[in-house]
């Protein structure tokens, strides 16, 4: 098994994930996100870039085993890099689980939009 490999079972079981919810997050059939964990196909970096992204990691820490384990998450300034799955996310239905791991994807800007998108629209509301 391969280095990435590795990383990605074990970042996917850190974060209480199931092989489905990764592959529904990243839009793609189970057995293809299971290729990776197997090691038996590689994703392409843009898929790399989103498991990172997902796992709130970086790329290096995924396919580098000099990369020490203490440097697992990202230090983010960001306020929207903080939430991290615990046993309440798998509480939550399935698709309040889609809605967070979609936004779990997006980079910093797209997050920043999507909250004024919902500002805006919870200040119409009232």
């Amino acid at each position: 098994m391969t280095v990435l490999a590795e990383r990605l079972k074990y970042f996917r079981k850190k974060s209480n994930l199931t092989q489905q919810q990764v592959a529904d997050a990243l839009g793609m059939n189970r057995s293809t996100y299971a290729y990776y964990e197997t090691g038996t196909t590689r994703p392409k970096i843009n898929t790399l870039q989103s498991l990172a992204r997902l796992y709130n990691t970086n790329v290096d820490l995924l396919l580098d085993s000099a990369v020490s384990g203490e440097d697992e998450v990202l230090n983010s300034p960001d306020k929207f890099e903080k939430w991290y799955m615990d046993d309440k996310f798998n509480q939550l239905s399935d698709f309040e689980q889609a809605i967070l791991l979609r936004v779990r994807l997006m980079d910093v800007n797209e997050k920043k939009k999507l909250m004024e998108y919902l500002d805006k629209f919870f200040d119409n509301e009232q």
